[in-house]
């Protein structure tokens, strides 16, 4: 630039290029711009982007593209001959697109990133009150610094084809079965129909049996959780068959629609491209996309979180957030203020009564999985100094028959049961609410709940 005078003929002129810092990090929510294709060049306002050739592709750049990308300016000049530039005749100034400014809590999707330490899965993290996202991961993850100049065809195709799906955002496409995370939500939804009562306690040898059906459901737990089994146990401890007797009493109609207004089944309409709604199956459900009619063993099935009910994590954070706050909700959302402008969200409630007595039950409950000595996750309480409510889950993979026993050995690590948890803290006044998946991490609480610890250690550390 220089040396433009000796050029003749030759105008030097900057050009803008995203770049992205943080690399890896919020790939999945920043998404990332890139050249605009043909497919995109038909369907835009052309002279809108006569000062640029790129595009939100993916995540918040694309969601909010028509804000950040501000209108262009213009100059009429006068040129020599040559096309070098004599003077200015008149111009329109550009306009900068909008300042938008994100609620995601750095340290906290930090802490997550780097617990995941590139495995499989995602993670949300939610502020219970206000709706904000204080953190979103999907892992694998990629550097979205590859696409902004354009991406070569080879580095391209390893993305695409590579095992790991990076480019996936799991946070909010990926589909799982919730397993034993659904089992707080099940229980309250049981106390609050009158199927069962705090008091209420059931039998669990170990087995479950529906009359009519010869093959029984089984218990992980070899000979049972005992005689005398209540809602609390079956939570604090996991037991299959008082849910399987849930299932069997409340029945799927009113399971299914009562979950869905704590946000399963459809999407939750966060501000992110490409969320899918999972699956809250119902009779009519089952007709319209299997052509056949539900069965008693179909509920058996879903009231453990198997079956055909899917969720992705950002379903499961939401969840465990109505869970937590009683009730009330704000949809989930990742930008805070635009251009300084805070954005406003209406707090929403559950259509449904529900007794504050049931409530608190459900909250010690999550908080004996926890702290109890007998708790699923009991091994992420040690020097704790705030209490956190969880319910850890294993979701099945592949099918395994009433006859055989899980043995990892004789299974395709792909093939490995994912591994699940929620959580909210602190109890007696919640914040923040977790929700992630390790695939094929077999047991959550071994592989899941550590996360959720540390990520929730990350929030409270500046708040005790």
């Amino acid at each position: 630039a220089v040396n433009e005078f000796d050029l003749d003929g030759i105008e030097i002129s900057a050009k803008l290029k995203r770049e992205y810092p943080e690399k890896e990090l919020f790939a999945h929510v920043l998404g990332y711009v890139g050249r605009i294709n043909e497919s995109e060049l038909e369907n835009i306002d052309t002279p809108s982007y006569r000062g640029t050739d790129s595009i939100g592709k993916t995540g918040l750049e694309k969601f909010y593209e028509s804000k950040l990308l501000g209108q262009v300016g213009s100059q009429n000049v006068e040129t020599n001959a040559r096309g070098r530039v004599m003077r200015t005749l008149g111009e329109n100034q550009p306009t900068a697109g909008n300042n938008l400014m994100l609620t995601l809590d750095k340290e906290i999707q930090l802490t997550a990133f780097n617990e995941f330490q590139g495995r499989k899965g995602a993670l949300v993290a939610l502020d219970v009150k206000s709706g904000e996202i204080l953190a979103l991961m999907s892992s694998p993850s990629y550097d979205p610094n590859l696409f902004t100049s354009g991406i070569t065809q080879e580095k391209y195709s390893a993305l695409l084809k590579s095992d790991d799906k990076p480019l996936f955002n799991r946070a909010v496409a990926g589909q799982y079965p919730p397993g034993s995370t659904i089992k707080p939500l099940f229980g309250l939804i049981a106390l609050h129909t009158q199927h069962i009562f705090p008091n209420t306690v059931i039998k669990d040898p170990g087995y479950f049996l529906m009359e009519g059906i010869d093959r029984p459901w089984r218990e992980p737990k070899t000979g049972g959780h005992g005689s005398s089994v209540d809602l609390n146990q079956a939570i604090t401890e996991s037991c299959d068959v008082f849910f399987y007797e849930i299932g069997a009493r409340v029945g799927i109609d009113a399971l299914s629609s009562m979950s869905q207004k704590f946000g399963l089944g459809k999407k939750t309409g966060l501000d992110l491209p490409g969320e899918t709604n999972g699956i809250m199956p119902s009779r009519q459900w089952k007709i319209e996309k299997r052509g056949s009619a539900w069965f008693d063993g179909d509920t058996i099935n879903m009231s453990i979180g198997q079956g055909f009910m899917l969720v992705t994590p950002i379903q499961l954070a939401l969840m465990t957030g109505i869970i937590a706050n009683k009730g009330r909700f704000m949809p989930p959302q990742l930008i805070k203020a635009v251009n300084s402008i805070p954005i406003k969200s209406q707090l929403l409630n559950t259509p449904f009564e529900i007794q504050d007595e049931h409530w608190k039950y459900i909250h010690n409950a999550m908080a004996n999985v926890v702290h109890s000595s007998t708790g699923t996750a009991k091994l992420i309480n040690k020097d704790l100094n705030y209490k956190i409510a969880g319910k850890t889950g294993t979701a099945q993979v592949i099918s395994i028959s009433a006859e055989e026993d899980y043995d990892k050995s004789k299974i395709d690590p792909s093939q490995w049961d994912h591994a699940l948890f929620i959580a909210f803290a602190p109890l007696d006044d919640p914040e923040i609410a977790v929700a992630l998946i390790v695939e094929n991490g077999e047991f959550g609480s071994v592989t899941a709940a550590p996360i959720a610890k540390s990520v929730l250690d990350a929030y409270m550390k500046n708040r005790i």
